[in-house]
């Protein structure tokens, strides 16, 4: 099936899941992985940038048609995505690392013990709290363990990652320790994001989309049994208490809700970029893409997700590159 869009429409996330609507079942059902919402903010995304060339581009008279082509859908969920996806659960040692890890971050930050401040990334220099800290640092370093299992589980690799907390301000080092060369790992929660980046001095980019559930502490909590500690010991000292019926019923709700699926982290791999002279962009420059354009707030190596290299010729190149 053909689906016509005008750039106006491509502009706009509910009308394209609009005409999209009938086929997101068809291909959540191919990717596996992914639910209704996930698949459609991963299909925006190569829709976006025409990846593997979904989208064919019309000229009639002063129009522009954009034509998306469903088979070609189909076609990028069962080449691109779903071989590329891997999946993570709470017992992962590498998680249980960074859980640790991104609660060290916002307490290093206090005590002055890290290059990171309490206001780095938020505007007008407003500080951010613990938990934000906390979920920046987790979403941000997230992608380091999704690619150490894709490279251990595809190509038999062994990256080593870096869990040191530094206090000096310094050049951008590599995210892989054992690397011959500077290697950056950018992760996004943000499914529909279309952009591949890394710092100005890194050698390479890689791009991990995480499928992150947005209680994933409370998840992580109620799998190793600490949720239901807290829970029960709030029942045991309001129990008597004759207005508590109220926040019982709350903290059922939690246990219910908290407890309803067990949390599996499924990422994206999307591929990696070598940098250059051409992959560089300034603060300032504006990107186009199908729908809109992006400007770009800092220095900085960047690339569209179709110009990635993501086959297993490409992938075992990288890795003779970075490890010889």
């Amino acid at each position: 099936m053909k689906i016509t869009f005008t750039k106006t429409e491509l502009n706009s996330k509910t009308k394209i899941r609009a005409k999209l609507k009938e086929s997101l079942s068809a291909f959540k059902d191919i990717s596996k992985y992914y639910n209704e919402d996930e698949i459609f903010s991963l299909i925006l995304s190569a829709i976006r940038v025409n990846e593997l060339n979904i989208i064919e581009i019309e000229k009639i008279r002063n129009r522009t048609q954009y034509i998306v082509d469903t088979e070609k859908v189909k076609y990028w969920i069962d080449k691109r995505l779903f071989p590329n996806t891997v999946q993570i659960s709470t017992d992962d040692k590498e998680l249980l690392k960074l859980l640790i890890f991104s609660l060290a971050m916002p307490y290093k930050m206090l005590k002055g013990e890290t290059k990171a401040t309490m206001s780095e990334k938020v505007q007008r220099g407003k500080e951010r709290d613990f938990e934000q800290i906390f979920s920046d640092t987790f979403v941000g370093k997230i992608g380091e363990i999704i690619f150490k299992q894709y490279a251990k589980q595809k190509f038999e690799r062994e990256i080593i990652l870096d869990w040191g907390i530094s206090r000096e301000i310094e050049t951008f080092k590599s995210d892989i320790v054992n690397s011959k060369k500077v290697v950056s790992i950018k992760s996004t929660d943000t499914l529909e994001s279309i952009w591949a980046e890394a710092p100005k001095n890194a050698d390479y980019g890689i791009l991990v989309k995480v499928s992150l559930p947005k209680d994933f502490l409370m998840k992580i909590l109620a799998y190793i049994s600490s949720l239901e500690k807290l829970l029960n010991f709030v029942k045991e000292k309001i129990q008597k208490d004759i207005t508590a019926s109220d926040t019982m019923d709350l903290v059922n709700f939690i246990k219910e809700t908290a407890y309803d699926e067990q949390m599996a982290i499924k990422a994206f791999t999307c591929g990696f970029f070598k940098t250059s002279e051409l992959t560089f962009k300034h603060k300032g420059d504006n990107l186009p893409f199908i729908g809109g354009e992006f400007e770009i707030y800092e220095d900085k190596h960047l690339i569209k997700c179709n110009e990635l290299k993501y086959t297993k010729q490409d992938w075992n190149e990288f890795f003779k590159d970075i490890f010889v």
